[in-house]
């Protein structure tokens, strides 16, 4: 998931003539993934900060962990982190970083089932490297990256809200949705918090809350998505998708 807000001064700054030099248009390497993961991650504490909560910060990184256990990815690094904004949204960057926005857990409440499947969403997309793909089939034309030639990320600035804009394909966000409900029933959470996710987002698209507009924009939350997920449910676990928490 993706967020605009804040970066929205960094989208001033020119973005054409960058170049994605030594990759010879392939994917990045999961070295690269890292790297600019690391760097970019950065920038975003600067522009969000940490929710001082460390109850927060202790419930997220639990989760995490517990989900990796059958998600991590060699050689990623991975982490997980609360940033202190009232929006309900979560994004991953590339290699490993993970954040989740204060508003977001402040709508799953105590369900750490919700939250378990939408972090097992973001690190479906770090594992399927869809930020690299979605560079290397050229879906951003002004905003390649630049990897420097001793091996240091470039321009910063500009790769930050280029990949905090980042929009993933239909195909990526259903590929995202799937795995990230197989994480979650691995590693022992309920994979119907997705459909109870996905249903409190719906109840506040219409009641018109600004919160969930970044969600909605980069994310779009379609009936065939929805469907998608409850027939990955009843694939999983043998039983219809149940909205109602048990």
């Amino acid at each position: 998931m993706r967020r605009t807000g804040k970066w929205r001064w960094l989208l001033l700054l020119p973005l054409a003539g960058l170049a994605l030099t030594g990759c010879k248009g392939t994917l990045w390497s999961k070295k690269d993934e890292v790297r600019i993961g690391k760097e970019v991650s950065l920038e975003v504490e600067k522009a969000y900060k940490l929710d001082p909560n460390p109850a927060h910060q202790q419930r997220v990184q639990l989760i995490g962990q517990r989900l990796l256990t059958v998600a991590k990815v060699e050689p990623y690094e991975y982490t997980f982190k609360v940033l202190d904004s009232e929006e309900v949204n979560a994004f991953a960057l590339p290699g490993g970083p993970v954040y989740v926005m204060r508003g977001l857990l402040e709508m799953v409440g105590n369900d750490d089932d919700e939250l378990a499947c939408v972090i097992g969403h973001e690190l479906a997309h770090i594992n399927r490297r869809h930020a690299a793909k979605q560079v290397t089939r050229g879906t951003w034309a002004s905003v390649l990256i630049a990897l420097g030639t001793k091996g240091k990320v470039r321009d910063i600035a500009e790769i930050s809200a280029a990949l905090l804009q980042l929009k993933y394909s239909r195909n990526q966000e259903y590929e995202a949705d799937r795995l990230g409900l197989e994480y979650a029933y691995q590693s022992g959470y309920d994979p119907n918090g997705m459909i109870r996710f996905f249903q409190k987002l719906l109840a506040k698209q219409k009641e018109g809350d600004k919160g969930i507009l970044a969600n909605l924009r980069t994310h779009p939350l379609t009936e065939n998505r929805i469907w998608r997920a409850r027939q990955h449910i009843e694939k999983l676990t043998g039983k219809p998708a149940q909205e109602a928490k048990p």
